[in-house]
């Protein structure tokens, strides 16, 4: 391949990494706002994929991927229906474990359960909500605001975190090209 077919694919992969966390970046918004992560944010990274797959520079596996999504489906599927996870969150996980594939869906996990836990304990503590409540007040953003005096966890955040973590390590295999 030519160096500049290459440096078009390399661009274009970077691209579609960016497109995968902004997907991700605005279903945790919408999750902040409505405690709703919207069909088509997880549809819209499952039809990214294969753009993923066709461009990356380093070695993908698609159906060793879709077992591992398949298997985060059933596992997310048992929790929400004993309603210990949001169906949004779920499907959301689901589609970023497509590109975590078997290499890196533990390290994805991992980095979510971390900032869900941070997120957790700040949302336990009453006057940690109500500090930062106000704050998120004084400065006019009632949306953040009207989060932290919920009840509920924006799940949706953590699992945010956990995409842009998994967009910056593909995005150095992308720049390393080696796995």
């Amino acid at each position: 391949m030519s160096p500049t077919a290459t440096s078009v694919l390399l661009v274009a992969h970077l691209l579609t990494l960016a497109t995968m966390m902004g997907l991700v970046l605005a279903a945790a918004i919408g999750d902040i706002k409505t405690y709703r992560i919207p069909n088509a944010v997880s549809f819209a990274l499952l039809a990214l994929y294969p753009f993923f797959a066709l461009t990356a520079p380093y070695p993908v596996a698609p159906l060793e991927s879709l077992g591992v999504m398949a298997a985060t489906l059933a596992l997310g599927f048992a929790l929400f229906s004993m309603r210990l996870a949001g169906g949004g969150d779920v499907k959301l996980l689901t589609a970023l474990t497509l590109y975590a594939g078997p290499a890196l869906v533990m390290d994805l996990v991992l980095v979510i359960a971390v900032a869900g836990g941070a997120i957790a304990i700040v949302m336990l503590s009453e006057r940690t909500r109500f500090v930062l409540a106000s704050a998120f007040d004084q400065v006019g953003s009632r949306t953040l605001r009207d989060a932290f005096l919920a009840d509920v966890i924006p799940y949706g955040v953590a699992i945010a975190a956990g995409a842009v973590f998994l967009a910056l390590r593909l995005a150095a295999l992308t720049v390393d090209g080696t796995p």
